[in-house]
């Protein structure tokens, strides 16, 4: 029976193997010390925040893309609140209060946000974000491909009030939108 001691001294020792194993010692000391080097420096705080912040929206853009091919309202609302969190998480960072490139892609996320949950049919939360929306950017609005209004939209959709014909005219809203409330007013009355 061999033991391990008998064993090492049993190894020929030729000139190949002994460089062999030297140059596979190094090399899995080199490796180690290269990737050290390789690992990604963050260099900036704000960078690494911009970032996270980015795969928050993204998270949230994909759920709400799958909502849409789904058309699921519980699917609707698990986007519209994954959207809602990254707003809530982005207005805390002060780079992105001071940042107009920013402003914009948070009013944008705010406005998803708020479409979801009218998708949802949570309109309570809705008028809630379309209220926070005025307030921490009075004055400004956003405009869909057509051109409307994403604030008027919002609220001909969240009206609880029958609106009447001057109203609807004064908002800027898209012409399907403008029917659709028109015929169900109509209906309503007839």
């Amino acid at each position: 029976m061999n033991t391990k001691s008998d064993f090492l001294t049993k190894i020929p020792t030729s000139k190949v193997a002994m460089p062999l194993l030297l140059a596979i010692t190094l090399s899995a000391c080199s490796t180690t010390a290269e990737q050290k080097d390789e690992l990604p420096v963050v260099s900036n705080h704000n960078e690494q925040q911009v970032d996270i912040d980015s795969s928050c929206r993204d998270h949230a853009r994909s759920i709400a893309s799958h909502a849409e091919t789904a058309a699921s309202t519980a699917q609707y609302l698990a986007a519209a609140k994954a959207m809602n969190n990254c707003v809530s998480t982005a207005l805390q960072q002060r780079t992105y209060n001071n940042n107009p490139n920013q402003q914009e892609i948070i009013m944008k996320m705010m406005a998803v946000a708020t479409l979801n949950f009218i998708k949802a049919g949570d309109v309570l939360t809705a008028t809630r974000e379309v209220d926070r929306f005025k307030r921490v950017y009075p004055n400004k609005d956003l405009y869909f491909a057509d051109y409307t209004s994403f604030l008027d939209t919002a609220t001909a959709l969240l009206s609880a009030e029958p609106m009447g014909p001057s109203q609807i005219s004064s908002l800027n809203i898209s012409r399907v939108l403008r029917d659709e409330i028109e015929r169900k007013h109509y209906w309503l009355n007839h």
